[in-house]
């Protein structure tokens, strides 16, 4: 991460005094005795530092971007637990739909009209900052040791921006595949692959237009914008550091080749790729449509009830370019919006979601991993095969881009310039560089 950390304060108070003693005269005639020195009053003892974190009472406003069925049915785990924990607290929640979340925000901080608590990604998080709605939680978080001694280091300072702390972790996405075990067996595949020469070539020998099936759920309609800096990132090394663009114009050509190929030279997805998000990509793996499925652990769940993992379907980390894997790992939080009635109540929800309990109870209802370090050595974990590849994941996977513009560039340029390039109407030199010069103006490179 971009962030560096930030050493935690201890507030202490401090009761000092005075030791007083007399002034004592020497002998003296009663015309020239001078008066006794007065006895200095002793200080009282300095009081002691009000409460940083004060508990809280009364209505927390909580917006989420939460929409699956199974986000929503884990979120309720977490909630509940919140309730009975939390009983002062009546906790109103408010789902929004992911493409719209930056609107809405911005909206609700020009009315300097929105909820208590808020949900921060690491991709949104400097320019959630810079528009002006996330208050700081540095003198809250360092009132809370929980914060550093509990959590992955990467994953709080993944929640930070320019060395402030503004969101706490209560998850990580961690990129995998899901591969259907039982058809790579069929072709005589043996293992996953583990390049993306290798990927490419196991997504055509499983396509069969015949039978309805291709390789690859690639996701190629809403919320399909990340995949272009993940190719970038894996055919380059980082495309951004210290702020500036490091992205090679080749490298970013080679990527969009690759990932525009699939669609258009090997023909690997479904003829309705372009038009395809999270709902259309979970489908045609689960009916077993499509082969391979790029995504994150928080679908572990939601593919396990379709699926029988070692039978059926099996995880691996995603395939590795030229210089690095074409995997993620980045930090999800929340927030206290800037102007909130009731901040004592948001950090009590904040700060809830933020420790061990509610972290493994997220995990077991969706597959979500926990910031929290002991949510790796569960049982839930570490007593589960298939999680193996996510712990690789944390090691190997790189961690996600924070620079300011990043969501709106990913948004508005990676997806719509490969949707062009992909549907017929530019080729992929011209998409790489149009997204490749749009970042060195997001980025102020010269």
């Amino acid at each position: 991460m971009d962030s560096n950390s930030v050493s935690r304060r201890k507030f202490i108070g401090v009761a000092g005094g005075v030791a007083a003693g007399a002034a004592i005269a020497g002998p003296a005639s009663a015309a020239t005795k001078k008066p006794a020195a007065k006895k200095p009053a002793a200080k009282k003892p300095a009081a002691k530092p009000a409460a940083v974190n004060k508990p809280g009472s009364g209505v927390v406003n909580y917006w989420n971007h939460f929409t699956s069925p199974v986000e929503r049915s884990g979120f309720e785990q977490v909630t509940d637990g919140f309730k009975k924990d939390f009983p002062a607290i009546d906790l109103k929640v408010e789902a929004i739909q992911n493409q719209d979340w930056m609107t809405k925000y911005i909206t609700a901080v020009q009315a300097k009209s929105g909820p208590d608590a808020i949900m921060v990604t690491a991709s949104r998080i400097a320019d959630m900052v810079r528009i002006g709605g996330l208050a700081s939680l540095q003198v809250r978080s360092d009132a809370w040791p929980t914060l550093k001694s509990n959590n992955a280091e990467g994953a709080v300072k993944g929640m930070q921006y320019l060395g402030q702390q503004y969101a706490l972790p209560c998850f990580i996405f961690i990129d995998w595949m899901y591969y259907r075990k039982d058809f790579f067996a069929a072709k005589g595949i043996k293992e996953a692959p583990k390049t993306l020469e290798e990927f490419r070539l196991a997504a055509i020998e499983l396509t069969d237009p015949s039978k309805g099936r291709y390789g690859f759920a690639l996701r190629g309609g809403s919320g399909g914008w990340g995949f272009m800096p993940k190719l970038m990132t894996a055919y380059n090394g980082p495309i951004v550091t210290n702020g500036k663009c490091t992205l090679e114009l080749d490298n970013a050509i080679d990527a969009l080749r690759f990932w525009v190929g699939l669609v258009t030279k090997d023909k690997v997805v479904p003829p309705s790729v372009l038009s395809n998000g999270y709902g259309q990509i979970m489908t045609s793996f689960k009916t077993g449509e499509t082969a391979m499925l790029w995504h994150h652990t928080g679908s572990f769940v939601e593919i396990g009830d379709a699926l029988k993992y070692g039978v059926e379907v099996a995880t691996a980390i995603q395939p590795k370019g030229p210089k690095l894997t074409a995997g993620l790992t980045s930090p999800l939080g929340n927030g206290i919006f800037k102007g909130s009635s009731n901040p004592d109540g948001a950090w009590d929800f904040i700060t809830y979601w933020g420790d061990t309990k509610a972290q493994l109870a997220f995990l077991k209802a969706t597959g979500y991993f926990g910031a929290a370090k002991p949510v790796f050595k569960d049982a839930a974990v570490t007593g589960q095969p298939a999680y193996a590849p996510a712990l690789q994941g944390l090691q190997e996977n790189w961690n996600d881009y924070t620079f300011p513009g990043y969501d709106n560039w990913m948004t508005n340029t990676c997806l719509p310039e490969f949707q062009k390039a992909a549907g017929g109407k530019q080729t992929p030199e011209q998409a790489a560089r149009a997204i490749w010069t749009e970042l060195r103006e997001v980025t102020g490179t010269n």
